[in-house]
């Protein structure tokens, strides 16, 4: 009983991230990148696993609508890795929410990653894993990457 009570949850979340992510795709279409049937299955499928391995429950709408909003219109975004870098995003930002010990918010969390992906990083996913905790706590509380390892690109060439 308990396993088809578990099976038909799953199944009702499955078909809420799928709905949302339709509800994103509208939304992202405007900056030229859309996610097929497929790919909105996958990620809604991923979505659950990332909450299950880091012991994480949702309630109501989940991380997928804030990070599409917040990175449909970075430069380093195209179609041709959309799905997979929206399915790296959502398992860093659940990595990085429990690292952060719930004292961010995950408006806040999005925003940080949001800043490192595009000026720090440059859209590299393996330099935005670099993240830690004081780095996040010190992003969100200066709203910058001052004091951070990537000061140097927030400060850029015309300040040296």
């Amino acid at each position: 009983m308990m396993q088809e009570l578990q099976i038909f949850f799953q199944s009702v979340q499955l078909e809420q991230y799928r709905t949302e992510l339709v509800c994103c795709n509208r939304f992202s279409e405007q900056y030229g990148l859309s996610l097929s049937e497929a790919q909105m299955e996958q990620l809604a499928v991923r979505h659950i696993e990332a909450l299950r391995a880091s012991g994480r429950v949702e309630f109501g709408t989940g991380v997928l609508e804030k990070l599409v909003h917040a990175f449909c219109d970075s430069p380093y975004l195209v179609q041709e890795n959309y799905a997979d870098t929206l399915t790296e995003l959502q398992e860093l930002f659940y990595h990085l929410k429990t690292d952060c010990m719930e004292r961010v918010s995950d408006d806040e969390l999005v925003e940080a990653m949001q800043l490192i992906y595009n000026e720090a990083v440059h859209g590299d996913l393996t330099g935005l894993m670099d993240a830690d905790r004081d780095t996040i706590y010190r992003i969100v509380r200066t709203g910058s990457l001052c004091s951070t390892l990537w000061e140097q690109e927030s400060t850029g060439w015309n300040n040296e």
